[in-house]
């Protein structure tokens, strides 16, 4: 056991906080200057089409690092160059499926005309990108993984936000997506040097058929999810107007920080080891699972308690009246962040001891209660709406994955 967990806490859990914190404030700058320099409008335009991308994102990996991370892991499972290579061999197929029918997003005006060249370029980009970051963590290469995150996701704002306010470029949303693009490449450039040299992997047709049948649960899952964490903005494009999606985008990018610094210090360096412990000894995961159960716990408290005493004196800072009458909103998202977070803690339980088919009907409930909400609420109540809608659908994601793992355990 004491093989397995000691260098948990050495500096792999400091880099990978600094770096999530550095991407963190990024994104926060990205708000703040889209705001500042155009409106809060502008701001729901971006938060569409950024939304958007992330979805499309999901459906392009169609969830099959799931299937791969536990073959990676595996005691004399497949050889690491035929994993990889047949994994990046099914998403060229998935590509030249999907690609064609996301043209419709721009006919119906979901997105306009004028970034559509910048938006394929980011959305198969970040996607590369993406892939390459889970397997880096899968290789328990977190720090690394985390670093390419900071160069795709943040270190291209910091150089936006100086051009932007010493007025040394013209402030519009293509240099924001063509940013974008730049630095998601460049994490691509990086990140291969850390993946296995694939010449001459063996194409495995019957594996891959595999992998797409065990990641089809986990990939509806994700979708429900997605839907369920997405969807507020779409009811408030239809329903509402592009500074409500511009409100409830700020915020909620603030709330998902204390995710993402949950993520960056439990998930990405603790799952790994709560795979390898389940395949090793119950008493192994039993004592890693309360490990990761503790730490879920704590650092999902610490974070919110951070963001909400610093939300009030943020919000004076950029001195924007319309975020501030809308402060409400952060607290009830702050909510459903909470119950997010320590829904990984039965998600683990249930992952781990291929429990996919409970992770994908938890994700059908969540998605379908934030749904049936967002009908109701967001054309009564607008943004404050949506963020009940957001804690309904998570509450019912947690209690139904607790309820899952205890049925388990009996």
């Amino acid at each position: 056991m004491r093989s397995l967990t000691k260098n948990f806490f050495k500096n792999e859990r400091l880099l990978n906080l600094l770096l999530r914190a550095i991407t963190i404030i990024a994104k926060f700058l990205l708000s703040i200057i889209i705001v500042r320099e155009l409106s809060v409008s502008e701001l729901g335009v971006f938060g569409i089409a950024q939304t958007t991308i992330t979805l499309l994102i999901y459906v392009l990996g169609f969830d099959f690092y799931t299937f791969n991370a536990r073959e990676i892991l595996k005691p004399n499972g497949k050889a690491l160059i035929d994993c990889v290579g047949n994994q990046l061999l099914f998403h060229a197929a998935i590509y030249l499926i999907v690609i064609p029918f996301t043209f419709f997003l721009f006919h119906s005006n979901v997105i306009s005309g004028d970034y559509l060249i910048l938006f394929y370029l980011v959305l198969i980009t970040e996607h590369l990108s993406q892939e390459i970051y889970r397997l880096l963590i899968v290789f328990k290469k977190s720090v690394i993984a985390s670093f390419l995150l900071f160069v795709r996701s943040g270190s291209w704002i910091f150089v936006l936000c100086v051009l932007w306010v010493f007025r040394l470029q013209d402030a519009n949303l293509t240099y924001v997506f063509a940013f974008w693009f730049v630095a998601a490449l460049l994490s691509i450039i990086i990140g291969i040097k850390y993946i296995p040299n694939l010449k001459g992997f063996s194409i495995d047709v019957n594996w891959i058929k595999s992998g797409l049948k065990i990641a089809s649960p986990f990939f509806a899952a994700t979708i429900f999810y997605k839907v369920m964490e997405f969807s507020g903005r779409y009811f408030l494009d239809y329903f509402s107007t592009k500074e409500s999606v511009g409100i409830f985008t700020f915020f909620t990018s603030i709330s998902n920080a204390i995710f993402v610094f949950v993520h960056a210090t439990v998930i990405i360096v603790m799952s790994p080891y709560l795979i390898e412990a389940a395949r090793k000894s119950s008493e192994d995961f039993k004592n890693t699972f309360q490990k990761f159960k503790k730490q879920i716990l704590n650092y999902t408290m610490v974070g919110s308690v951070i963001g909400v005493v610093l939300i009030y004196p943020f919000i004076l800072l950029i001195q924007n009246n319309v975020l501030l009458a809308n402060l409400s909103v952060f607290f009830l998202l702050v909510i459903a962040t909470i119950l997010f977070c320590i829904s990984y803690i039965p998600h683990y339980l249930l992952y781990v001891f291929d429990k996919d088919i409970s992770l994908l009907k938890s994700s059908i409930l969540g998605a379908s209660i934030n749904i049936s909400l967002n009908f109701i609420l967001v054309p009564l109540y607008g943004v404050t709406g949506a963020a009940l809608a957001q804690i309904g659908g998570m509450l019912g994601l947690l209690l139904s994955k607790y309820a899952f793992s205890q049925k388990m355990l009996r």
